[in-house]
């Protein structure tokens, strides 16, 4: 079994990355999850993090607040197609958790030298958490088995035309990451989270299944889908934080290179990550395994299979 914990800003897609994240009880341990600024402030990420741990029946699970802004500057603009609360306005009833009193980084270092090499982080924000951690203690990058990042992009932003948005949030945090000496990072990015949509079909077949769950994930995604269309006139939404845990339970979902990546800090390219494959630029070493593709199919087969398995020969004939 993995054992994971889940540095998060949910954020639509954050949520629906735990919730398959949880359903996967036999693959993955969910340890604890962290917040961070980013979707939306980190007092509101932090509350919608025990909505979704609510939702998911796993009152069980401790989470730690995080930082409230970046590194090294003030905060940067919510995603506004997450709504003001970032879960789709949907009105989810105020939860009775409370977060640690532990701060997230201070828990995130204490956590991985009591169980050295043995868990996996899966930062689905920005990644000031993680920095932090890096910079407040030199064995933590040691201690950590690996790193698994949703964020970033070899080709175009989904903020700029460059930065993909929790790298660009807090670029200074993504550069301290990809520079600090990780065993192992896997950046899944844009150029393979575009590729897992949920499209209309299985958004009405969530809505037909009808249990808590999924009649959740329906209703989240109503404003994820709204801000789709009208930002690129495109039905549907991409479910770019879900593809980091659909890899967890099966890391044939992705296609990668292994690449060197760093992350511009200033200027017209601030929050880019810059992408060099190893196998054309012999003098970069690599630092990091960078998704370039992934299989929708097999993507959407993992996300019902392990959430609803008895829709699964459903969304098969649905993908055709």
């Amino acid at each position: 079994m993995r054992k994971i914990i889940i540095d998060t800003d949910p954020g639509i897609d954050d949520a629906l990355a735990i919730l398959l994240a949880l359903s996967a009880r036999e693959e993955l341990d969910v340890l604890a999850l962290t917040t961070v600024n980013g979707n939306v402030d980190v007092e509101k990420v932090t509350k919608n993090a025990f909505k979704i741990l609510d939702v998911a029946g796993r009152t069980d699970i401790p989470v730690y607040k995080g930082n409230r802004k970046p590194l090294m500057r003030e905060n940067s603009m919510p995603a506004d197609c997450h709504g003001d609360d970032g879960l789709g306005n949907i009105g989810v009833a105020e939860s009775a958790g409370v977060p640690e009193e532990e701060s997230a980084a201070d828990f995130l270092i204490r956590k991985v030298r009591e169980e050295k090499g043995e868990i996996t982080l899966v930062p689905i924000g920005p990644l000031t958490n993680i920095a932090e951690a890096v910079q407040k203690d030199p064995a933590f990058v040691k201690n950590v088995k690996e790193v698994v990042i949703m964020g970033g992009a070899v080709h175009e932003g989904n903020v700029t035309p460059y930065a993909e948005f929790n790298f660009w949030v807090d670029p200074e945090a993504a550069k301290i990451v990809f520079q600090a000496g990780f065993e192992k990072i896997v950046m899944v990015g844009l150029d393979a989270t575009k590729h897992v949509w949920l499209n209309p079909a299985l958004r009405e077949l969530l809505y037909q299944i009808n249990t808590p769950v999924s009649r959740f994930i329906h209703k989240v995604t109503r404003v994820y889908a709204d801000a789709h269309w009208r930002q690129h006139q495109k039905l549907g939404s991409e479910l770019c934080d879900v593809l980091v845990t659909a890899y967890l339970l099966d890391n044939g979902v992705i296609d990668t290179i292994d690449a060197f990546v760093d992350v511009e800090t200033q200027g017209l390219c601030e929050g880019a990550s810059v992408v060099y494959p190893v196998m054309k630029y012999k003098d970069k070493m690599k630092n990091c395994e960078v998704a370039v593709n992934a299989d929708t199919g097999r993507f959407f087969e993992i996300f019902f299979g392990y959430l609803f398995p008895e829709y699964l020969d459903t969304v098969k004939k649905m993908q055709g």
